[in-house]
């Protein structure tokens, strides 16, 4: 199935100008019933619908004003993307070597997740770091002493990691997992020196 949710030229000419719901009757009107097309649904409860894309771990949704207008390659007021965001403490299992600003210390951190006997490697967070915390991060992985990779996955930057025993834990917010488990879009939170893996 195709789903569609706006009809930005119809009989040739163009309507981005008409208002979303008109836009959207026409396209209602223009696909054919029993076709490969749908047009999405409207939902108008959208603090319930939040939280059901949210409960569903599911990255979000988008909120439109009904009388808006289509911009071509703008982003506007009007269509507002709300990500759904969701935490998960993960073991630090190493990080890639800085550059620029970060040289002297690290650029993103590996996370994995204790899977039975083995860790399951989550992907790296380079981001969500202030000055303070980016400090107190590396002071904490100069402690550690420095291993072979523990997780069968190997990155592309792992000629430029450095892998450390998982013994820090932290919590990083993320949007969804990808089809291979990845946190998509994750964020450093904070340490959490009050778990063990």
């Amino acid at each position: 199935m195709c789903y569609l949710f706006d009809c930005l030229y119809l009989d040739g000419r163009a309507i981005v100008n008409e208002p979303l719901t008109r836009r959207r009757e026409w396209l209602q009107d223009a696909v054919k019933k029993d076709s490969a097309y749908r047009v999405s649904e409207i939902i108008e409860d959208g603090a319930a619908f939040f939280e059901a894309v949210k409960e569903m771990g599911l990255e979000g949704i988008m909120a439109k004003q009904r009388n808006s207008a289509y911009l071509p390659g703008k982003r506007s007021e009007s269509w507002l993307k709300i990500k759904t965001r969701q935490t998960r403490e993960c073991a630090i299992i190493g990080y890639t070597r800085g550059r620029g600003d970060r040289e002297k210390s690290f650029g993103a951190l590996h996370l994995a997740e204790a899977g039975g006997d083995e860790l399951k490697y989550l992907g790296k967070v380079g981001t969500g770091f202030d000055e303070p915390l980016f400090k107190a991060i590396s002071a904490e992985l100069e402690k550690l002493t420095t291993i072979k990779r523990p997780v069968k996955e190997k990155p592309l930057d792992d000629a430029r990691s450095v892998w450390v025993e998982p013994k820090l834990m932290c919590e990083v917010q993320f949007a969804s997992l990808t089809k291979d488990g990845m946190l998509r879009e994750p964020v450093f939170v904070r340490l959490r020196p009050d778990l063990t893996i």
